[in-house]
């Protein structure tokens, strides 16, 4: 009987310890699941700061690439040598070693042109100068630039129409001109057909011909897109034509063409010095080959028939594609003056945006499979930043062309006695005009 009681505060005690060990164990794993969330997530917001700094230090790279590229182009314009005698900063140190790193492929192309200082690592640091009173806390990520590379030639040009900025002229230059013979054209990107089905309020673009890009959701249509080619011969091996001479000289590659030869083709149709293609997507089955002969007859004003181009998803990254068979010049001369052969691509309807790709073909055939290699029409710079021990690598593409050069987007013909006739007509769904009759279009309406 004496020994019930204390046989009870034994087991009372016992629980009590039980409960105590179990209640420490949950609150220690509790607090070390607390724990572990608070380590991964400061380990996952340094990296995500290393991420971003690094990114930051590749656009940093790419930005002195530009000024490195406006330095060398404007000391060409004024007539630049190479010299690499020369001093740090002057116009022919600048060309020589612009010449000499892209020759070599270097790394070091801003470092040299731009006389940068390198660190111990062979990168260019970015962040703010040190001085003994800093604590140092700003120079922790060591951002740099560690490696640049430009280039003036590139396999293909790539740029983007939007609706405020819906023209692009390139020019038609390459080492081996004579051995262009079509531009393939991509339009409507993967990444564009994504940003519409992600978006897909956003537009009021036109639906995709009342039918489906993707399955499982309606998708907006890529635009019209219109293609216009402008070539002339050049004065070397024409006996004909005009030199104009004047204060400036004229050479074998100057342009010798007149204003008539750009409205129309030559008298046996079979070269012109200019077309303008309205290149239509439809998602019926089309050669999408443009041959010559379609060219020409679209360098005249009053065939101004759309050319059906048939779209679909993944269709080597683009959802139009077109090849186009470039026709002979207008005086056959076998020679395009580089100065005066350009494309010019607009967005009419300026919608939706689009992502542009051309390449220059090899032959005259349509077949794209050799390219020739684009000169001096855009800028590939390839720049790898550093924020400790993480890099990040970005391409851009700079333009070397003027994009702002006043190309007038609309005209107004004059005819007979030059009088501005100031009817206007409006039609929908009508693409042809019989000598400027606007009666052929059975759904016209006078203004």
């Amino acid at each position: 009987m004496v020994t019930k009681p204390k046989q009870l505060k034994t087991k009372r005690g016992g629980v009590s310890l039980y409960i105590v060990v179990f209640m420490t164990l949950m609150f220690g794993v509790i607090a070390l699941g607390f724990i572990r969330i608070v380590l991964n997530d400061a380990k996952e917001t340094s990296n995500t700061d290393l991420y971003n700094s690094a990114y930051d230090s590749a656009l940093a790279g790419i930005e002195d690439a530009k000024i490195a590229l406006i330095k060398y182009h404007d000391c060409l314009s004024q007539g630049a040598t190479p010299d690499g005698n020369a001093s740090d900063g002057s116009c022919p140190k600048i060309v020589y070693e612009m010449q000499r790193s892209i020759a070599e492929d270097s790394c070091d192309v801003v470092q040299r042109v731009l006389a940068r200082d390198q660190d111990d690592k062979d990168g260019v640091i970015i962040q703010e100068t040190q001085d003994q009173n800093d604590d140092n806390s700003t120079a922790y990520m060591e951002q740099a630039y560690t490696c640049v590379k430009i280039t003036e030639e590139t396999p293909n040009y790539l740029t983007t129409l939007t609706k405020s900025d819906n023209t692009r002229i390139v020019p038609i230059h390459s080492a081996d001109l004579a051995g262009v013979g079509a531009i393939q054209l991509g339009w409507f990107s993967n990444a564009n057909a994504t940003d519409y089905v992600n978006n897909a309020g956003k537009g009021d673009s036109t639906k995709y011909m009342g039918g489906k890009l993707l399955s499982g959701g309606t998708v907006y249509a890529p635009p019209v897109v219109t293609f216009e080619i402008f070539q002339t011969d050049t004065v070397s091996g024409n006996a004909n034509c005009p030199k104009t001479g004047g204060t400036v000289p004229v050479t074998d590659d100057s342009p010798c063409f007149t204003i008539g030869e750009l409205s129309t083709n030559n008298t046996n149709r079979s070269g012109t010095d200019h077309a303008l293609l309205m290149l239509y997507p439809v998602k019926e089955d089309r050669n999408n080959t443009i041959s010559a002969a379609t060219v020409l007859d679209h360098s005249d004003k009053d065939n101004n028939d759309k050319i059906d181009i048939q779209c679909k998803p993944d269709n080597n990254g683009y959802y139009c594609n077109a090849t186009i068979i470039l026709p002979d010049t207008f005086r056959h001369t076998q020679r395009r003056a580089t100065g005066t052969s350009f494309i010019k691509m607009t967005l009419p309807y300026d919608r939706p945006d689009t992502d542009i790709s051309l390449f220059f073909c090899e032959g005259n055939g349509g077949d794209c499979s050799k390219t020739k290699n684009l000169t001096g029409v855009q800028a590939a710079i390839d720049s790898v930043g550093r924020a400790n021990d993480l890099y990040r690598r970005l391409e851009a593409r700079v333009e070397l062309v003027d994009l702002y050069y006043p190309y007038p987007e609309y005209a107004v013909y004059l005819g007979g006695s030059g009088d501005i006739n100031k009817s206007f007509y409006v039609t929908r769904n009508c693409w042809h005009a019989n000598n400027g009759n606007v009666g052929y279009c059975p759904n016209s309406r006078y203004i």
